[in-house]
């Protein structure tokens, strides 16, 4: 396993889209965060609704979905040149493969959000002037941001992963992910007579849930909860991805 996990390694520090990747991420958090916080600074009354979800609005809407992409190239690319026949001959058992590929980028994707929101937020409350107390940066929310975006970002990384292995075709994963999580759910909860009832099952939906980006009243559960149903989801589908990948030709 601990050669399977070098092996991904290097995989990953030796090609430029995970670095393009990050870098679009910290532009994308920092940026929102900054950009929030000068508002809120400038403002001549307090910013209704301000608070540390959305100092980390730009990593946990958009940063994380760039992260997704990159858990899909991860696999894509492999089948795309054709290295995935090489990387089964030297690692034979499949799934240790994509186990392998989740704990390195799952484990960049936890180490990178875990700066990022601390950053963020902390920028945000700087410039946020006398908004600064609506931030709070030892609140209880920030304090669920600082542990619980980065694992928000490892699952979501599970689910790119399993994706990818599904599907094995960069475009068409990728499509799958960005409809999957920002079209499809969105449309689903407003189908008539259903789509309430529906929505707080949705997978993507219970992980904004608990990042502060989905509504609590429209929930059967508390944020922790809904965490758990997320990573549950994603568990399940690394899981058939596994099972798919041991049973398809290279």
């Amino acid at each position: 396993m601990l050669r399977a996990v070098h092996s991904e390694w290097i995989k990953l520090t030796s090609t430029r889209s995970p670095y393009w990747c990050v870098g679009i991420v910290a532009v994308f958090s920092i940026g929102i965060a900054v950009l929030v916080g000068a508002v809120a600074g400038r403002a001549s009354t307090s910013a209704d609704g301000l608070d540390a979800f959305v100092m980390a609005l730009g990593l946990t809407s958009f940063g994380s979905i760039v992260l997704m992409v990159m858990a899909v190239l991860a696999v894509t690319s492999e089948y795309r040149f054709g290295t995935i026949r090489t990387t089964f001959q030297a690692v034979p058992r499949r799934g240790r493969v994509l186990a392998a590929k989740t704990l390195v980028y799952g484990g960049v994707a936890f180490a990178v959000t875990a700066v990022l929101v601390a950053v963020s937020l902390v920028l945000g409350y700087a410039l946020a002037g006398h908004n600064r107390p609506a931030v709070a940066l030892g609140g209880t929310d920030a304090l669920r941001l600082y542990w619980g975006v980065p694992v928000y970002s490892f699952i979501t990384m599970v689910i790119g992963i399993a994706v990818g292995a599904l599907v094995r075709q960069t475009a068409g994963a990728i499509v799958i992910v960005l409809v999957w999580s920002l079209v499809f759910e969105s449309i689903v909860q407003i189908i008539p007579k259903v789509g309430d009832k529906i929505y707080p099952f949705l997978p993507f939906a219970n992980g904004s849930h608990f990042v502060g980006t989905a509504g609590n009243d429209r929930f059967h559960w508390n944020p922790y909860v809904s965490l758990a149903y997320f990573a549950a989801v994603a568990a399940i589908l690394l899981v058939i991805a596994v099972v798919v990948t041991d049973k398809r030709d290279a």
